[in-house]
């Protein structure tokens, strides 16, 4: 039962996008809110192809629910831990004062979403609070064609879904040294001797960040660090997330 309502819901808010899309589309006057419909509507795909209206429909269903719980479930985890670290909160204070600048009030500038990538210390306490509470428990993936599990005589047929916790790669001391500490600084570019100790080793491959046309996204999928997930099918909304 709770499926067919999930189905029903799904049906019934692709139908509402797909109307509003359709009647922008037959609009004479092609003045229209710049928002999110009205960009997907002129974007195109790489072989220059536009975006077709039912995935544009399936991508604002994606936007609205996607995140909402996970999302906020990270600033929790964020707040809890900077409420046992009052060193790291000076840390963020003085970083906006330096990054940013101060009013002659005293007060600090507003923040940009182009002076967001300045606030080092900022990006490494959201990274170090998904490390822990990773934001997906599960994916499940149907498999195509039988998978033989290397090292075993087994062989997992195309009848099977496999269930993958791309979160506990990134909470074993083999790839990050005592492992359940939270500790931001661990993903200082060069970690003084403090925190040398728990820098991420990369035994499974590069914890680095690759850009992609939709910004910096955590990079490969033999990396032990998957928060948003791997290959063609990782999270879109990464940097949406961050910025959240």
């Amino acid at each position: 039962p709770q499926n067919r309502r999930r189905d029903y819901a799904q049906k019934k808010m692709s139908e509402t996008y797909m109307s509003i899309i359709q009647k922008r589309r037959e609009s004479k006057t092609g003045e229209h809110e710049e928002d999110m419909i009205h960009n997907l509507m002129q974007c195109k795909y790489k072989d220059g192809n536009a975006i077709p209206d039912k995935e544009i429909a399936h991508m604002m269903i994606a936007l609205l629910m996607a995140g909402q719980h996970s999302s906020s479930a990270t600033e929790s985890w964020i707040t809890l831990r900077l409420a046992s670290r009052p060193d790291i909160q000076d840390e963020l204070l003085q970083e906006q004062k330096d990054m940013l600048g101060v009013n002659a009030d005293g007060s600090i500038k507003e923040l940009t979403y182009a002076n967001l990538s300045k606030l080092t210390l900022l990006n490494q306490v959201v990274k170090e609070t998904l490390r822990i509470h990773a934001p997906i428990h599960s994916i499940l993936r149907k498999v195509k064609s039988p998978m033989p599990i290397e090292g075993t005589a087994y062989v997992i047929p195309t009848t099977h879904t496999l269930l993958a916790a791309p979160g506990t790669t990134s909470r074993m001391d083999e790839h990050f040294p005592d492992c359940l500490h939270w500790e931001p600084h661990r993903w200082d570019e060069s970690p003084s001797e403090k925190y040398k100790h728990l820098s991420p080793t990369t035994a499974l491959g590069s914890i680095a960040e690759e850009k992609e046309d939709y910004g910096l996204v955590s990079k490969g999928a033999a990396s032990p660090y998957l928060p948003f997930g791997a290959g063609r099918h990782r999270c879109i909304g990464e940097q949406f997330a961050y910025v959240q």
